[in-house]
């Protein structure tokens, strides 16, 4: 790995600025990411939709869950193009097998609810860390940008659920208007499952093409957050800065040595050494004495202003900082880095998260007739007599 041979500056950034650098590389790549994307995931989503026709949930459940399979191919791009090796085509669709062979299971079992997936698959794919030295890695990487990449994850899920209702929104909006007066909603909410499991396979098809959008993104704005916090703990930055001062010196070190040899020619001339004059102790203590007094050592300036009395009182009365902090900002911080305030701020997270998942629960519960439907199973109406 050449960092002069990155792509992009690297320079330490924010977390949200580093996101917004991985929608960036997303988007300089997005015909490769989003091509390679789509041809090893939707043979797959058309697979398990085949094997599991009867049961459009299980399958787009599945799909779902084999994500971190599926991320394992954009971040080996990226991290190619980073270094200006972008893979072909091709080239990064044979290379997927390769990429499942390190640490696959963990990453879909005990791994896969991670918030922050995005920010911790680079130490497994790229360094090869496992065990307790990637809990070692993870513990010094994750004590900044952990929280970014969390919302990171949440912001996708979001997002997700968002496009996923758009599409389905945009199907409704292109039935013809015909079609659309003769319906009976309560009847079409009623139909047999049969009849209509294909909407609950077009709601997986439109998911599916959701993540050949998405899933790249969320995969480079995860590496863009890990490449920045190496870059804080490592200094790159700096260490780029000295290379391109060591190439800058390489050129022009030769010439250097020649002026700086013509420079001392007259001093190892004999006649010059006769000429020279010493210098006594107390011409060199005026002449520093002098050199002292003037500028920009120096700099005299008279300023002349009124002055009420109150004034005067109050500048000779007023007590003189010692610059150390007062005692109550002391204290105040100390209470901030104490094990019950983080306590108290993790319960608060946790309230948070409730009630999220709450609003959430509320939401689907409210609009559970509609969901039902688009997507849900209903049991045919028994004839009447």
């Amino acid at each position: 790995m050449r960092l002069s041979d990155a792509s992009v500056v690297i320079r330490p950034r924010t977390a949200w600025e580093a996101m917004d650098l991985g929608v960036l590389m997303a988007r300089q790549h997005r015909l490769l990411l989003m091509s390679s994307w789509a041809i090893i995931t939707l043979p797959v989503f058309a697979v398990l939709t085949a094997l599991l026709w009867e049961s459009p949930s299980i399958a787009l459940f599945l799909f779902w869950w084999l994500k971190p399979a599926f991320d394992r191919l954009p971040l080996h791009i990226l991290s190619k193009a980073l270094f200006g090796e972008t893979p072909s085509l091709k080239h990064a669709v044979r290379q997927w097998p390769r990429l499942l062979s390190g640490q696959l299971l963990a990453s879909l079992t005990w791994r896969r609810l991670s918030l922050s997936r995005s920010f911790v698959m680079p130490v497994s794919q790229l360094e090869g860390l496992a065990g307790e030295a990637r809990q070692k890695r993870l513990g010094v990487l994750q004590q900044r940008n952990a929280g970014a990449a969390r919302w990171l994850t949440t912001i996708g899920v979001v997002l997700e659920i968002g496009l996923w209702f758009g599409c389905m929104a945009l199907f409704y909006l292109f039935i013809p208007q015909a079609v659309e007066q003769g319906w009976d909603w309560q009847r079409l909410a009623q139909v047999a499952s049969a009849d209509a499991r294909w909407l609950e396979h077009l709601g997986n098809a439109f998911y599916a093409l959701i993540l050949v959008f998405w899933e790249p993104i969320y995969v480079a704005c995860g590496f863009s957050l890990y490449l920045n916090r190496r870059t804080v703990l490592e200094a790159w930055d700096l260490e780029l800065v000295f290379r391109r001062l060591r190439q800058r010196l390489s050129g022009v070190a030769p010439t250097l040595l020649m002026v700086i040899g013509l420079m001392l020619v007259p001093f190892t001339q004999p006649a010059m050494a006769d000429d020279a004059k010493p210098l006594s102790t107390q011409s060199a203590s005026q002449s520093i004495k002098t050199l002292l007094q003037a500028p920009p050592f120096k700099n005299p300036e008279t300023v002349t202003r009124y002055r009420f009395g109150e004034d005067k009182l109050a500048t000779e009365n007023k007590p003189h900082s010692d610059g150390k902090l007062p005692a109550w900002l002391k204290a105040l911080l100390t209470n901030l880095n104490s094990d019950a305030f983080k306590q108290i701020a993790l319960a608060l997270e946790i309230l948070l998260w409730s009630l999220l998942i709450a609003g959430l629960t509320l939401l689907a519960w409210r609009y559970r007739e509609w969901l039902r439907t688009f997507v849900g199973r209903h049991r045919p109406r028994p004839p009447r007599a």
